[in-house]
């Protein structure tokens, strides 16, 4: 037997409707809410510091990230002080102009006059713009009792230069260790759908065997929230994990044309990778999300075969809890499909023309520029599997995955045919793990067919 290749094959991806769900480009700075911008106390630097970014996303405006860092030094949070007025930076400067005479003279008893702590504003030059927070180291302090404004030398710094460690949830959730869907709390949505044009040749092993897609429609949407926790001295991810919810669907009819033997071969279609929008926090971290759909099949025959599979699969709320710095604590609920399926054969050789779909969620995660990354998500691959076997046929081909289950039927005069639906879940960190997290096989048919 020759062996098994892997052919794909890359077409312009026909028809995609992407939902606002995909657009995290309006990520911007927001007060975290555990702080009461009443209280004067948060005047007084502090080595815990929490950033909150929200992507004001209209279906839930909880959507976004929240920073919590342990800095090497004492840092203030301005926009957490409602007494601020106003705040002008330059390179090397930074004036805080407050309301009152009260904050004034806090900042005067609580903030060092020769500095070594950290003033963190919420943009980057205008008080109050909608930008990216700006982190200045400052080496000493001058009082202007008249305007109540304190002038800073200082000094640009970055997120990954001030912090000790920095814990990143996304969504603002805790871990959900029970099990349960989840699919209308917070999240980062994300969302594709890919069409197949009618009568597509989808892969091929010229000159004997085609495969054409008759029909093909792709749905899927899902709601990422995770968390991670990274040492900054020691360079070391001590937390990670996501939690996905995803629904998803797919409709596929297949017509398998094999004119002569076959050999086992494993053949797949990718109709296109979508990319959402990079959601980004500069300094801190990057997340890729990316759908991809792939369009197979396991096919080995003895002589030449004409047949049909259609198989339609939904999948409303699968959860899957991946943890990837320990595979044993990921797991999955929810993932039992829902099927339905159909077969013509016009022309039949002992073997197998098995399709499938496979639709993976994964998650691309780069933290401080570079320091960590890591690739990983979920792979959920239905197939339906149609094994032929012709009546007297004294040779029998080796099949990708042979099914389990008793015949009911001897065949004397024709062929038979037996179809089983397998679903497996997989979750997986690349380079490292992979493991299944569900799995199911449903036998559907086991039938006769008289020539």
């Amino acid at each position: 037997m020759a062996p098994i290749s892997y052919l794909v094959f890359f077409s312009l991806l026909v028809t995609t409707i992407v939902s606002a769900w995909n657009d995290f480009t309006t990520l911007h700075p927001v007060l975290a809410p555990s702080y009461d911008t009443a209280e004067l106390a948060n005047i007084i630097p502090s080595t815990n510091v929490s950033l909150d970014y929200s992507l004001d996303s209209p279906e839930d405006p909880r959507s976004g990230v929240s920073i919590d860092l342990q800095t090497d030094q004492p840092a203030v949070l301005l926009e957490a002080i409602g007494d601020v007025l106003q705040v002008v930076c330059t390179t090397n400067t930074v004036a805080v102009t407050f309301r009152t005479q009260a904050a004034f003279e806090r900042s005067i008893v609580e903030w060092p006059r020769d500095g070594n702590f950290y003033l963190i504003t919420d943009n980057l030059g205008v008080y109050g713009a909608r930008a990216e927070r700006g982190i200045y180291r400052v080496n000493s302090l001058s009082w202007d009792d008249e305007s109540l404004t304190v002038a800073a030398q200082a000094r640009p710094e970055t997120l990954a230069s001030i912090a000790m460690s920095m814990s990143v949830s996304f969504s603002h959730v805790q871990q959900n260790n029970s099990g349960n869907i989840t699919f209308d709390e917070p999240g980062i949505n994300v969302a594709s759908n890919f069409s197949l044009p009618p009568d597509m040749e989808i892969f091929s092993d010229p000159p004997y065997f085609n495969a054409t897609a008759n029909a093909g429609y792709l749905s899927d949407a899902a709601v990422i929230r995770g968390h991670f926790l990274y040492d900054i001295p020691s360079s070391q991810i001590q937390d990670l994990w996501f939690d996905i919810d995803a629904a998803l669907f797919g409709n596929l009819a297949v017509t398998f044309n094999v004119t002569a033997a076959l050999d086992n071969n494993n053949y797949a279609f990718s109709p296109g990778i979508f990319l959402p929008s990079i959601l980004s926090v500069p300094g801190a971290f990057s997340l890729q999300p990316a759908l991809r759909w792939t369009i197979g099949a396991d096919v080995g025959v003895i002589g030449a075969v004409y047949h049909s599979s259609n198989i339609t699969v939904t999948i409303p709320d699968g959860h899957a809890h991946v943890d990837f710095l320990n595979s044993n604590r990921s797991y999955a609920v929810g993932w039992g499909p829902r099927l339905a399926s159909s077969v013509d054969t016009a022309e039949a050789a002992t073997g197998h023309a098995s399709p499938f779909m496979d639709f993976a969620i994964e998650l691309d995660l780069n933290i401080l520029n570079g320091r960590y990354n890591v690739t990983g998500g979920i792979s959920a691959r239905p197939q339906f599997v149609n094994e032929l076997n012709v009546a007297q046929s004294q040779t029998r081909i080796r099949k990708a995955d042979r099914m389990v289950w008793p015949r009911n039927v001897t065949c004397t005069n024709g062929f038979e045919l037996r179809s089983a639906f397998d679903f497996n879940l997989t979750a997986y960190v690349a380079g490292q793990w992979q493991k299944t997290l569900y799995s199911t096989e449903i036998p559907v048919a086991d039938e006769c067919f008289h020539f």
